[in-house]
């Protein structure tokens, strides 16, 4: 082995160490209970699914048992190929139980954003000895990526982001091998792990356009032989061919027919697809749609990158790469990333739904970006300043990471509960939330739950029934910001609801705030006291794996 690939592995291995810390630890973040939705969802359809009787059963889309439709949930809006290779992989890892299930996705969640570290160092690579980079660039890079937040939660959560982000991202690096060395088994790599991205997320396909434009020469094209045209329609035919025959065989839910000659997508899901772009209508009352009603385009969408899920130091060595890819990279492949960057950037983040997730594909290039950025602003110094600089890119992921080495807030709300209220209690939860307590091992519950309509409509009747609740109630608990958070955010909907809650949170309520519980971002588990607020961030930033929890006493009711 070279000094120069001992170098690399020395390097390299500790990045993807750190990485791979990050996403596995703490997998069983919320103790057993199942509180992400998605992957609740995806959870429950597996359990309904199990393996085909043959091949041609599998392909069938009217038969498959792997098919969601056939097991009793025809609303699936996801890519049925990460359930499908997980539930593949279940039993042989004596891992196909309710608990169990959702544990192993995480774990291949968490595996697969790993690999994209890997992916991100190789690709630069490609363009260090294509441009004459230098050779620490693709170690930032990887190092970057490794350290970012939301990557980091997304990887602790069983749902297609991850699977979709390490395809689309494969899929991309291959081609560019393509257009760099002209290997055409990166062309045609290129084409499967597009068609597991696509069969991960039907979102997949806003990357074709760069993939395409990857393939443009970066110089005058000479003038084509005929031989070469052929060659290179030969060459789109098969990435064509691969591409779709991946497709229908990761999931060939999305079609109608089993008829690998007949493309025509699945009606159901294209219904599904209409029912979702239905229900995220600004007028539809969908609750988790009204987070989005005042959410100003571009603007909402940028400030929780930049605070959240990079963090700003993160995301001021990306503005950095980014101008430096502008004024000095301007003539290479790069700037063809970066302009696609921009453009899924301001598209997405002028849709209804901005949510974080929805821009997980476009970490790995922010971690290139910020790479180019953090080169070009220390190269001249010290190794010694290089580490100093270091320290607050550092202390996002370092913030965020404190929540997984504690209970998930509503366990710790729960334990208090079972502790100090007493027994026999009538608690009130929300509409579209998880009521507390939980059930946990060895506690007696004996309280009675009820549940507050708060996201119908403000009609007399549900006052009525609100009234009714609050009148009996001991104690009204709010899990998460799901029903306040979205609520106050449109008054013009909810006039009396918002109302409710400003008296609540303003103590002119019967209803007193007697504990708050919150697994805040924190280096306090480090021995150093700080701790940062992330109320400010997007619903599904904290409502999953780190919520925060009110509790309030009804006072006309009980006495202290």
């Amino acid at each position: 082995m070279s000094k120069e690939k001992l170098i690399t592995i020395l390097i390299l291995l500790p990045i993807l160490l750190l990485a791979a810390f990050f996403r596995f630890y703490d997998l069983n973040w919320d103790q057993g209970h199942h509180l992400h939705p998605d992957e609740r969802f995806l959870t429950m359809v597996s359990g309904g699914m199990h393996l085909p009787a043959s091949f041609s059963e599998y392909i069938n889309p009217a038969k498959s048992p792997f098919n969601p439709a056939n097991v009793g949930y025809p609303f699936f809006v996801y890519g049925a190929f990460p359930l499908i290779g997980t539930k593949l992989i279940a039993p042989l890892l004596n891992s196909d139980t309710y608990d169990t299930f959702t544990i192993l996705g995480r774990a291949l969640s968490a595996f697969a954003d790993t690999l994209v570290v890997l992916l991100i160092f190789k690709l630069i690579l490609l363009f260090e000895k294509r441009y004459n980079l230098h050779q620490s660039i693709k170690f930032w890079g990887a190092g970057f990526y490794a350290i970012s937040v939301l990557p980091i939660q997304l990887a602790h959560f069983f749902a297609v982001d991850t699977f979709l982000n390490l395809f689309l991202f494969a899929a991309f690096y291959c081609i560019t091998e393509f257009a760099f060395r002209r290997k055409i088994a990166g062309l045609l790599l290129s084409a499967f792990f597009l068609g597991l991205a696509v069969a991960s997320k039907i979102t997949a396909i806003f990357m074709i356009p760069l993939l395409l434009c990857m393939l443009i020469p970066g110089h005058s094209p000479k003038r084509y032989t005929f031989k070469q045209f052929k060659k290179a329609f030969l060459l789109m035919i098969a990435y064509g061919v691969i591409f779709y025959c991946t497709l229908r065989l990761a999931d060939p839910y999305l079609f109608q027919n089993p008829t690998l000659l007949d493309p025509q997508p699945n009606i159901l899901f294209m219904q599904n697809l209409q029912t979702l772009k239905n229900l995220s209508d600004p007028t539809a009352w969908f609750p988790p749609a009204l987070q989005w009603l005042h959410k100003l385009p571009v603007i909402f969408a940028l400030q929780n990158i930049m605070l959240y899920g990079l963090g700003v130091p993160l995301f001021l060595c990306v503005t950095l790469g980014m101008g430096i890819i502008i004024f000095h990279f301007r003539k290479t492949k790069l700037l063809i990333v970066l302009i696609w960057c921009l453009l899924f950037f301001f598209y997405q983040s002028t849709q209804i739904t901005k949510t974080m997730r929805y821009f997980i594909v476009l970490y790995p290039f922010f971690a290139i970006f910020a790479a180019f950025g953090f080169y070009y602003l220390s190269k001249r110094l010290t190794v010694l300043i290089i580490g100093i600089l270091v320290i607050p890119v550092l202390i996002w992921p370092l913030l965020f990471f404190s929540i997984y080495t504690k209970d998930h807030s509503r366990v710790m709300a729960s334990n208090m509960i079972y502790s100090t209220l007493p027994a026999g209690s009538m608690i009130l939860s929300e509409h579209w939330d998880d009521a507390l307590p939980l059930p946990i091992a060895n506690k007696n519950n004996t309280f009675t739950i009820k549940e507050l309509p708060v996201f119908g409509e403000d009609t007399p009747k549900k006052w009525n029934e609100m009234d009714a609740l609050l009148d009996q109630a001991d104690y009204l608990i709010l899990s998460s910001n799901r029903g306040w958070g979205s609520i106050m955010s449109a008054p013009e909907r909810y006039p009396l609801m918002a109302k409710f809650y400003e008296k609540l949170f303003t103590n002119k309520s019967n209803y007193k705030k007697i504990a708050v519980i919150t697994s805040y971002p924190s280096l306090e588990y480090l021995g150093i006291p700080l701790t940062f607020s992330d109320d400010g961030a997007e619903e599904a930033f904290t409502v999953y794996d780190h919520p925060k929890i009110m509790i309030f006493k009804n006072t006309q009711k009980l006495t202290e």
